[in-house]
């Protein structure tokens, strides 16, 4: 297993679910992490959208799981787009240690630019692989996470379909730039 692995994509991509299909997989102990700002499911729980759950513990930043590390192979971590940038330094002490990490998070907000330190992380890691999802208009695949309700122009707005939409390229430039812009 190499020792960082990035699972990314556009929402409604199946990060999650590959997130913890990876980790089972594996017959190793293993942590599993979300951030403390993912309050979208009740309690420490990852839950796919799909309606797969595991149980979780929640962290505002991942140093905060370093003491519970005693025979932790794997460290899986879900919405790694939502840490401070305090994560690189945290992820790199996990790889002096040997730990192997996972991590699930989207690569681009909802105006197609870096999402947190996702550009960063993905930078560091020994793999990458970007899923799709289906355009919601015209079910071609999906590379783009589309903020469908404007409550809020904060890139850290946590939501799941009451929010977003994924899109294709074409749909995502007509509804963003309906002008041609």
């Amino acid at each position: 297993m190499k020792h960082l692995q990035v699972i990314t994509g556009c929402m409604f991509a199946g990060k999650t679910t590959e997130l913890l299909r990876r980790l089972n997989s594996l017959n190793v102990k293993y942590l599993l992490i979300k951030p403390m700002m993912d309050n979208r499911i009740e309690g420490n729980q990852v839950s796919t959208h799909s309606g797969i759950a595991e149980q979780a513990i929640r962290v505002n930043n991942l140093s905060d799981i370093f003491e519970k590390l005693t025979n932790i192979e794997v460290v899986g971590i879900d919405e790694a787009q939502f840490f401070s940038k305090s994560i690189i330094k945290d992820l790199e002490y996990l790889n002096s240690k040997n730990i192997n990490v996972i991590i699930a998070g989207l690569d681009k907000d909802y105006l197609n630019k870096p999402f947190g330190c996702m550009e960063e992380i993905i930078a560091l890691s020994d793999s990458v692989i970007r899923l799709k999802a289906v355009c919601n208009y015209c079910s071609k695949e999906a590379t783009y996470s589309h903020r469908s309700n404007m409550v809020s122009q904060d890139q850290f707005l946590v939501g799941n379909k009451n929010y977003y939409e994924a899109l294709c390229e074409t749909c995502f430039q007509k509804i963003n730039f309906p002008n041609g812009q």
